[in-house]
């Protein structure tokens, strides 16, 4: 298991319950642990969102995520590898948008997409709460980078044409609060670009390898393509579109082998449904919503 979902920090035993991100339910059933944290999903038969809870306290989260990355040379080339056909996907939406513009990467770690992009002629900027990545996505993007979370930042009102968002969401204490701020910070016909894992259907297949259910408490939320389509119409986005999308290529054995067995096949499927058919289990999804 990747060591950015091990939980060696003391969070103290301090934890908030929370409703449901998606309907507001406060009724649930434990489906499972990790860490010692309850796996819930949202007992309304409309909704079944899964999440954690009860959860430490988004000012815990935050001093966990200062450390989310050790400081050394080799972490950025190492998540760049990981990343790399992701980032390509991303740039290749991003450009079939338009030629050049102005996009937000929120949780834009060593800063390599903005880089790519900076260099296409697109004016970047990048959110981050890790002071190291922040550091290293400062002197090499080319971008204007804020250290912080979302919510912290100051930015005006439909600052962007895109907004980036890669495997952030899942972390995210209020994924509603989140998606309104990415909604505000669009210009209109904007778009943003979301990853997201969707682990509950391989909960079976992790309890029979022993690994992590949801990767808990890093991974708070976990979003099926019902679950973010609706919060995200909630919120205002007019178009929504759930794709397969690129895998990530995983330091973990086991997450690689399981995403590009996985994730490979329902790739295949859904070119020959025409995107008509996305298979649950194929793991993490790729997110177009349009303001």
């Amino acid at each position: 298991m990747s060591r950015h979902y091990r939980l060696d920090a003391d969070l103290g035993s301090d934890r908030e319950r929370v409703a449901c991100a998606v309907c507001g339910g406060r009724e649930e059933n434990e489906i499972g642990l990790d860490n010692g944290f309850r796996i819930v999903r949202c007992a309304s038969s409309a909704c079944g969102f899964v999440f954690v809870n009860p959860r430490p306290s988004p000012g815990q989260l935050k001093r966990l995520y200062e450390d989310y990355y050790p400081d050394g040379d080799e972490t950025p080339d190492a998540w760049r590898g990981e990343m790399a056909g992701i980032f390509d996907e991303c740039r290749d939406l991003l450009l079939a948008q338009a030629l050049e513009g102005r996009v937000l990467d929120v949780g834009c770690s060593f800063g390599h997409l903005l880089a790519e992009m900076v260099s296409l002629g697109w004016n970047g900027t990048g959110v981050e709460p890790s002071p190291v990545a922040a550091g290293i996505a400062r002197q090499g993007s080319g971008a204007i980078i804020l250290e912080g979370l979302l919510e912290e930042v100051d930015l005006q009102d439909e600052a962007f044409d895109a907004v980036v968002a890669l495997y952030v969401l899942e972390h995210v204490a209020d994924p509603r609060g989140f998606l309104q701020e990415v909604h505000r910070l669009l210009v209109d016909e904007g778009l943003a670009i979301v990853r997201v894992p969707h682990a509950a259907p391989l909960m079976g297949m992790a309890r029979l390898l022993g690994r992590p259910l949801l990767q808990a408490p890093m991974h708070l939320n976990d979003f099926s393509p019902r679950s973010l389509g609706r919060l995200a119409r909630d919120v205002g986005f007019q178009r929504f579109e759930a794709r397969i999308g690129r895998v990530r290529r995983s330091s973990d054995l086991v997450e690689r082998l399981g995403a590009q067995t996985l994730g490979g096949t329902a790739r295949i499927v859904e070119r020959l449904t025409s995107g008509r058919l996305l298979l649950p289990w194929s793991g993490a999804k790729t997110y177009l919503l349009w303001k």
